[in-house]
């Protein structure tokens, strides 16, 4: 098994690794028109990348509260059928 079984992005739902890389984009072109914005001077392009970055962070944020409760469903889930095993194994055993 490597460290790449582990990773929280291969192991995420579809949604989730979608949302994700979404915000990362929109993240990257927030970031590369605040460089323009510098360079030119120019305060509304700027201030359209500090926007542009917010929305980025947030659906970066989004992203993460999907994979949140994603897992928490796996969780409970796994939690399930251990108990259904165990309590099948207390069954067979008597």
């Amino acid at each position: 098994m490597s460290w790449m079984d582990d990773n929280p992005f291969s192991t995420g739902s579809r949604t989730y690794q979608r949302v994700l890389i979404a915000g990362m984009i929109i993240l990257g072109i927030g970031f590369i028109t605040a460089i323009v914005g510098g360079l030119t001077s120019t305060r509304a392009l700027s201030l359209a990348a500090v926007w542009i970055m917010g929305a980025g962070l947030i659906t970066h944020i989004i992203a993460q509260t999907i994979r949140y409760y994603g897992r928490r469903q796996e969780l409970k889930a796994n939690l399930e059928a251990d108990r259904k095993r165990r309590q099948q194994r207390g069954k067979d055993t008597t």
